[in-house]
């Protein structure tokens, strides 16, 4: 897991700079196709040598409850969980720009969606009711791959 240190948004904001953050759908977990007790989708990231070793630490059962509990708030927004999860972050006032990664255009047509939809704070505070313990915000739990390229 990968959490901004402390000291850093809050230095940011004095100083004006926004952040530009990376995997708003989490390597495709916040898409709801990996399913808590089910094995991955034969032919997705997870199942992927090249890929899944970055995935593999958030395939875990309880924060893929997590996501599908995101489901119905998502459907009331009428956005998927892709397009909820992309929203989320760019509504961050810390947030300038994410990087959404896509395997074919269809998923960036998707994703593009989410650009300016405005989530209401009742929506914000059940989306992060719903993640609960799943959200890993303490920076002293920030870990890297065991082995880099």
């Amino acid at each position: 897991m990968a959490v901004i240190e402390p000291e850093i948004v809050p230095l940011c904001e004095k100083e004006g700079v926004g952040q530009i953050v990376f995997s708003p759908i989490a390597q495709g977990v916040l898409t709801g196709k990996y399913e808590p007790g089910t094995p991955p989708p034969a032919d997705s990231r997870a199942t992927a040598p090249a890929g899944s070793g970055f995935i593999k630490r958030l395939l875990r059962d309880d924060t893929l409850s997590a996501v599908q509990r995101l489901r119905p708030l998502a459907e009331e927004a009428g956005l998927s969980l892709a397009q909820l999860a992309v929203a989320w972050t760019l509504q961050n006032q810390n947030v300038s720009a994410a990087i959404v990664g896509a395997t074919r255009p269809a998923q960036v047509h998707e994703n593009v969606k989410a650009a300016g939809v405005k989530l209401d704070a009742s929506l914000m505070s059940r989306i992060d009711e719903a993640l609960g313990d799943a959200v890993v915000s303490d920076p002293s739990r920030t870990t890297s791959p065991q082995s880099r390229p």
